[in-house]
Formats: C-alpha cells, structure tokens, sequence
C-alpha cells in the first residue's frame, strides 16, 4: 500500500523560489531528446543525403561530435519528423478537399427491404379478426433488423 506524501504550502513556496533564484543555462548546455536534435537539424541531414552521405556515415560524423546515437534511433526520429511535417500538409490538402465538395451520405439499403418487404405471413391478417405482427410497432435495431414486442403470451 503505497503512502501518499505531502509536504507544507512554505516548503512549496520555498521551491518555488530558489527555483526563480536559479540561473539559466547555456542555451548549448541544454540537454535535447534525439528526436528534438533531428528535428532541428532536418533540414542538415536532409542536404548531406542528397550530396550522397549514408546514415552510417552521418553517425560516424556524430559519433565525433560525443553524439553516440544508434542507426534505429536515428531512423526512427528522422521518420518521426518526417512524419509529422507530411502529415500537417496532407490535413492541409484534405481540410481544402473536405471544403470544396460536398459529403456523400450513405444509404442502408438493407434496412429498407427490411422495413419495406416484409413477409406474406406478416402482411396477411388472421381468420378470426385479429391483428397481424405487421400491424403491430416495430422497433428496429442497430443492426438493421427488426425487434418484435413478445405479444403472443400476455
């Protein structure tokens, strides 16, 4: 059974400021994600590949830079990156498709002939005078099939 801690409002305000009191920190000092640090230098990576450089060879370069990242990590952020800038433009592309044509709507055509045919034992009504199941409400449910009340033992 986990205990749950809590600590006095002056101690949080107490780490609050010596937290404000705290200097900042050399912007290249700051440590980044992999994948933040190949998001921003995407547009690098992207031009040492078109002058012919592998992926291998881009690590070796980071690999003398103290940047030990493997090939997977460094596939993965690039697909990441990559993937969400395409994917900001196909929204683009398809909030301005969505706009200029109008929606189709769909058509149950099973639920119709449901609803529409119904069979000649329902249709026909009894000798004695009394009502038929067609007569009687039908309910239909999510799946286009038609629900019954249970009539006949009352």
């Amino acid at each position: 059974m986990s205990v749950v801690k809590s600590f006095t409002r002056g101690q949080w305000e107490a780490l609050g400021r010596r937290l404000e009191a705290l200097p900042e920190k050399a912007r290249d000092r700051q440590p980044l994600k992999v994948g933040d640090g190949v998001k921003s230098i995407r547009a690098q990576i992207s031009a040492a590949q078109e002058k012919g450089y592998t992926l291998n060879e881009l690590l070796e370069e980071a690999t003398e830079e103290g940047i030990d990242v493997s090939l997977n990590s460094l596939r993965y952020a690039m697909r990441r990156a990559e993937g969400k800038r395409r994917a900001r433009q196909e929204d683009k592309g398809v909030m301005r498709d969505h706009a200029s044509r109008p929606t189709p709507r769909k058509s149950s055509t099973r639920a119709n002939e449901v609803r529409d045919n119904p069979s000649p034992a329902e249709s026909e009504h009894k000798r004695d005078g009394g009502t038929t199941r067609s007569e009687i409400s039908q309910v239909q449910g999510f799946l286009g099939f038609p629900i019954r009340p249970d009539t006949e033992n009352l």
